[in-house]
C-alpha cells in the first residue's frame, strides 16, 4: 500500500513538473512574439520618421522652406563713411549689375527679359516670408541679393514687424499678363477711353513688360499694394532701415514725374548698401541720382 502511495505521489510530482514548465515556455513564446513585434514596429517607425524629417528637411531647404535662420550678415560701411558725399556719389559703379536702371525709358536687357522663374541667377524667396506659406506660390530674387532681403525681414521681425513678400521677380508673361489686366481695369473704370491712352493711364501703375524693376529680380513688395500701407509700422520701420540691406523706397510720392511711376509705398528696390545710403542722403530718386553723378552715362 505505501509502495502504491508512493508510486501515485511521484506520478503526481512528475505531472505537475511537467504542466508548470510548459506553462512557462508557452508564457515566453507568446510574449516574446508581440513584444518582438512591436519593437520591430517601433524601430521602423522611428527609422520611417528620421528618414522622412531628413528628406523633409533638405525639401523644406531647398524649396525655401527652413525655419533656420540666415547667418548671412549685412555689408558693414566704414565708420568714417559720410553718404553726404558728393566724392563718393560720383565714385559709384553706376555700371554694375545693383544700379541698372530699368524704367519707361531704359528697358529690361534682353538677358533679363529671357529670365523664367527658377533660372539660374535666381534664388528662392524663404517660403515662410509668404502671407500664405501653404499657400502662396514660389518667388524668386536675384541670388547675390536675396539674402540681404531675407536679413532685412528678419531684421524687422526681430523688432515685431511683419513683412510679407508679395511679389518678387515676374518673368516678362507674368509682367505682360499683369499689364494687360490693368488695361482692361482702366477701360472699365473709364468707358469710351481709347486703347492707346488706355495703356498710358495703365502704364503708370503697372510697369510695360520689359520695363519692370521685378524683371530684373532686384524689386520686391511687401504686405499690401494700397496706398494706406504707408500708415503702418513696416513703412515706419522699412522708411528707417531698408537701406542698412541695400534697398531703397523706389517710387516716392514726390517723384512720379522722374520716375513714371505712380507713388508705391509698398516697393523696394535693392541697390547695395553703400548705394542706398548715398542715394537716400541725396534725396533723389534713382533716375536724377544717375542723371546727377552718372558723369560717364
Amino acid at each position: 500500500m505505501k509502495k502504491y502511495l508512493l508510486f501515485m505521489l511521484s506520478i503526481i510530482l512528475c505531472l505537475t513538473v511537467t504542466a508548470c514548465g510548459g506553462k512557462d515556455k508557452n508564457i515566453d513564446a507568446d510574449e516574446s512574439k508581440p513584444t518582438s513585434g512591436t519593437q520591430s514596429t517601433v524601430s521602423a517607425e522611428a527609422s520611417s520618421k528620421d528618414t522622412s524629417s531628413e528628406e523633409s528637411s533638405k525639401e523644406s531647404s531647398s524649396d525655401g522652406n527652413s525655419d533656420d535662420k540666415t547667418s548671412f550678415t549685412p555689408e558693414k560701411l566704414p565708420a568714417d563713411f559720410d553718404p553726404t558725399s558728393e566724392a563718393e556719389c560720383y565714385a559709384v559703379d553706376f555700371n554694375s549689375w545693383q544700379m541698372y536702371l530699368a524704367n519707361p525709358w531704359n528697358p529690361v536687357p534682353d538677358e533679363w527679359i529671357a529670365m523664367e522663374y527658377g533660372d539660374e541667377g535666381l534664388a528662392k524667396v524663404l517660403q515662410k516670408y509668404r502671407p500664405d506659406p501653404a499657400k502662396s506660390s514660389q518667388l524668386y530674387f536675384d541670388a547675390r541679393a536675396v539674402d540681404y532681403l531675407h536679413a532685412m525681414i528678419e531684421a524687422a521681425e526681430k523688432d515685431g514687424i511683419n513683412l510679407d513678400v508679395i511679389s518678387a521677380f515676374r518673368d516678362n508673361a507674368f509682367q505682360t499678363g499683369n499689364f494687360e489686366r490693368q488695361v482692361t481695369s482702366v477701360k472699365k473704370a473709364n468707358p469710351g477711353i481709347s486703347d492707346k491712352d488706355a495703356r498710358k493711364k495703365a502704364a503708370a501703375v503697372v510697369a510695360l513688360p520689359g520695363t519692370s524693376e521685378h524683371q530684373l529680380g532686384l524689386a520686391v513688395d511687401f504686405n499690401s499694394v494700397e496706398d494706406s500701407f504707408r500708415n503702418t509700422r513696416a513703412y515706419k520701420w522699412l522708411i528707417e532701415n531698408c537701406t542698412d540691406y541695400g534697398f531703397i523706397l523706389r517710387y516716392d510720392t514726390s517723384k512720379q514725374a522722374q520716375t513714371g511711376i505712380i507713388p508705391e509705398p509698398w516697393h523696394y528696390r535693392f541697390v547695395g548698401v553703400k548705394n542706398a545710403k548715398l542715394i537716400e542722403a541725396s534725396g533723389l530718386c534713382m533716375e536724377e541720382f544717375i542723371e546727377k553723378y552718372n558723369v560717364e552715362g
